[in-house]
């Protein structure tokens, strides 16, 4: 992180310099993308599908995971009368079980994060889009954005929030 921030203030104070002597300003301006993003009306859509998949996909795990206990009970209330073959087969089911639950836990994990990604990368981009158009037009050298904690310097920048907004139509 570290590295980062010098690297960036290193081209900061290369451009600066660069502009500065061709006498030209640099223009710099904010945003919270965090904001922006909740302000969009998609957003609450696609937090909407989220948490229904998420709800199914718990649904899901607590059956399975209801039903690996009530094999365990089983399980533990008749092993001192079955033989060793039929506990064997008992102990074999319930690792399988255990496992394709973890597997299916895992499996519903990557799923919700792609899920996920799939739903709010047109958002993001819909956003980024409408951030680019509004820097073209204010001819802004740099956005820096305030929700990702990377400004070296906001307040002598413009907070162009209200432009993107206006440009999306929120």
């Amino acid at each position: 992180m570290k590295k980062l921030f010098v690297a960036v203030l290193f081209l900061a104070a290369a451009c600066g310099l660069t502009h500065f002597a061709q006498g030209q300003t640099l223009k710099f301006g904010h945003i919270n993308s965090m904001e922006l993003m909740q302000a969009m009306p998609e957003t609450d859509s696609a937090q909407a599908q989220l948490q229904a998949y998420a709800a199914e996909l718990e649904n899901t795990i607590k059956l399975m995971q209801t039903e690996l206990e009530n094999k365990q009970m089983e399980y533990r209330n008749g092993q001192s009368q079955w033989s060793d073959l039929i506990r064997a087969t008992k102990e074999r089911e319930l690792q399988d079980m255990y496992a394709r639950t973890q597997e299916f836990m895992n499996q519903a994990d990557e799923d919700y994060k792609a899920k996920s990604q799939a739903l709010l990368a047109p958002i993001t981009e819909k956003a980024k889009q409408a951030i680019d158009e509004v820097a073209k037009e204010g001819k802004y050298n740099y956005i820096f954005d305030t929700s990702s904690g990377v400004v070296l310097y906001g307040a002598e920048g413009d907070n162009i929030m209200e432009l993107v907004k206006k440009k999306m139509g929120l």
